[in-house]
């Protein structure tokens, strides 16, 4: 980043426009040329619109302040959120003077965020205020940035652009700087981000590599990460087998770290397997018990869940407990709007356990607000599943036209699925 660069960083920082800045200093049109690289300006002039931006314009140690920054990030990636806490506030507490310190510190206060509390409050503002410096922005600085945005729209549950914006940071992985469990990580997210669209090959691929990293470097909890992604995969594609032997692994690191959030979330996934193999009572229990290992966590943690729960109280006929779980929850997840997916299935389940499905309330609803929701977000999968449900409503009804329409539409989600590498049956 050139000094006019810097200079126009800070200037758009501080909310000035370029009259504001160059007002007594030197004529608007020159800064613009000092701000677009073409003229350098003299000692005193660049003295001026560094005290006027209150910064520091000289060259840093930048190598010596990105390794700062990795320390934290290395106790996030550990999950040492308490020496995470000290080194943040150690770098919250310093002066920040030149553009690149500036820079780093908003870039790992939202990984910060992000990683100690699976929200993204405040995040949205800092990526803003760098981010139209990412065509400019180089090297390690460009990798972490890109890290940043891919959390962002992963804990936004905007899966595609967290996907891209981590394969966008793996093009960066050619400097030699990055340690291994840098790689790691960033093939974990890869893997993880797949993974929630549903492209197992994909995500089957990084996972493996980042466990090798793992493994490698006896980073056990993230072994158990990978491990449960790696279940997931192979339940999809019915190898039930190795999805349980995938996560009896991952829980010999629960047990051994006392870990009841991962133990929890293999719990969650022996149910699905249960789920699958059509042992609903099993499955019922295990779903029980992964909520009860996750009781203090938040509700993203939960959601998944409740949801798989509440599916198999309506598959074994339990509207009563199906409506009981759906009332205590109902209420939270519309709260947040990055759970209104989840708020629509519960509505569905409450329109289904309270009417039945012939209702026509139930029918209205998913015509008016459930499919239209998944439609413009184009999630095929849940799309595949609920498509049919109206067919058949019109069908039994004898509207043969609109059932056909929504058998149609039905096909197509499948089609869809496909195309993007949706390879879940």
């Amino acid at each position: 980043m050139h000094l006019g660069e810097k200079i126009r960083y800070f200037r758009k920082v501080k909310n000035l426009s370029q009259q504001e800045l160059a007002a007594g200093i030197c004529s608007i049109p020159y800064l613009s040329k000092i701000e677009n690289g073409v003229t350098k300006p003299s000692d005193e002039i660049k003295q001026h619109l560094a005290d006027r931006l209150e910064i520091r314009l000289d060259s840093i140690n930048e190598n010596e302040i990105i390794q700062n920054y990795v320390d934290l990030f290395y106790s996030l990636y550990q999950r040492d959120y308490e020496s995470a806490e000290q080194k943040f506030n150690g770098l919250k507490d310093s002066p920040l003077k030149s553009v690149d310190e500036d820079i780093l510190y908003k870039i790992f206060k939202s990984i910060y965020i992000m990683m100690t509390t699976q929200k993204t409050l405040g995040v949205h503002a800092l990526l803003n205020e760098v981010s139209y410096i990412d065509k400019v922005i180089k090297g390690e600085k460009a990798f972490y940035y890109l890290l940043a945005k891919g959390q962002l729209s992963y804990f936004s549950n905007e899966f595609e652009d967290a996907f891209h914006y981590f394969l966008w940071a793996e093009k960066q992985l050619g400097d030699k700087s990055f340690q291994e469990w840098e790689k790691g990580y960033l093939l974990y997210m890869i893997g993880l981000s797949a993974n929630q669209l549903y492209r197992n090959i994909v995500a089957l691929e990084y996972t493996k590599q980042a466990l090798e990293i793992f493994e490698k470097n006896y980073f056990f909890n993230r072994c158990a990460d990978c491990r449960v992604i790696l279940a997931i995969i192979h339940l999809r594609i019915k190898n039930f087998d190795e999805s349980t032997n995938q996560l009896l692994l991952a829980e010999t690191i629960a047990t051994a770290f006392d870990d009841d959030v991962l133990q929890g979330v293999i719990y969650h996934n022996l149910g699905s397997i249960a789920t699958h193999k059509g042992e609903k009572e099993k499955a019922i229990e295990l779903f029980s018990r992964s909520l009860e290992a996750k009781e203090k966590e938040p509700l993203s943690a939960k959601i998944m869940t409740i949801h798989a729960l509440v599916k198999e109280y309506q598959k074994t006929n339990q509207p009563e407990k199906g409506l009981d779980l759906i009332d205590t929850w109902l209420e939270q997840v519309q709260d947040d709007p990055l759970n209104r997916g989840f708020e629509l299935h519960f509505m569905y389940y409450k329109y289904l356990f309270t009417y039945g499905g012939n209702h026509k309330e139930l029918i209205q609803f998913m015509i008016n607000e459930l499919i239209p929701y998944f439609e413009q977000r184009k999630e095929w999968i849940h799309l595949a599943d609920y498509y049919p449900i109206l067919g058949k409503y019109f069908e039994n009804h004898q509207k043969y036209k609109q059932a056909s329409q929504y058998y149609a539409l039905g096909i197509e989600a499948l089609k869809n699925m496909h195309q993007v590498g949706v390879t879940y049956v």
